[in-house]
């Protein structure tokens, strides 16, 4: 899975992956995290998502990293602010008071970039991941966050079913990639009320990661 295969759907708008509203599990969840006003919270593959309007609503400090320039240009014009742009490195940098979004290519993030980060919210970002993906995406993740602890959302359906992404999200498969450095507690499971692909029936399922 190449980047020009994120950077295809956003032209195209084929973005059904795009939730169009608050995710319902990250508002009932987001306490779990067990952080106050001004925390900082990392968002990976943020695209445009709504939840990160919530997030600074509720007082939170919030930095995403998004590959597509289209998703964080439509997502400071969906919040109706006019973002200062740097370039750092190898990204744009796309800044507004208390958000930070990084365009560019997250295996290039530093732990210098992101600064100190007490949260980790992934909603989109593991699920996007093939297997053959997913052991540099944690790495990266965990070494650049400090394996802060995570609020991770994903979908429960059967993968012989329907070929990802997104992919199938299971226990085993968090403690494939996560078991060694984080507790892994299951949070909530919802009726995700559609059939992945319109083919397999889903749930969506929250877990608290911490180390």
């Amino acid at each position: 899975m190449k980047a020009s295969f994120w950077f295809d759907k956003w032209q195209s708008r084929e973005i059904a992956f795009h939730e169009g509203r608050v995710n319902q599990l990250l508002e009932r969840h987001v306490e779990a995290l067990n952080h106050e006003r001004g925390a900082h919270i990392f968002v990976p593959l943020c695209g445009k998502t709504r939840d990160i309007a919530w997030l600074l609503q509720r007082g939170y400090r919030v930095t995403g990293a998004e590959l597509s320039k289209v998703a964080v240009e439509e997502l400071f014009n969906e919040l109706g602010v006019e973002p200062k742009i740097k370039k750092i490195d190898k990204f744009e940098v796309y800044i507004y008071h208390d958000l930070t979004v990084y365009v560019g290519d997250f295996f290039e993030m530093t732990s210098e970039l992101l600064q100190k980060v007490d949260a980790i919210y992934d909603r989109a970002a593991f699920i996007a991941m093939p297997d053959a993906m997913l052991t540099g995406y944690c790495d990266v993740l965990k070494e650049i966050t400090k394996k802060a602890p995570q609020l991770l959302i994903g979908y429960l359906y059967d993968q012989n079913l329907v070929a990802g992404p997104p992919f199938a999200l299971s226990q085993s498969r968090l403690n494939t990639y996560y078991g060694q450095d984080y507790k892994i507690t299951q949070l909530e499971t919802i009726d995700s009320n559609e059939n992945m692909k319109g083919i397999a029936p889903a749930q969506e399922a929250c877990w608290l990661l911490c180390s």
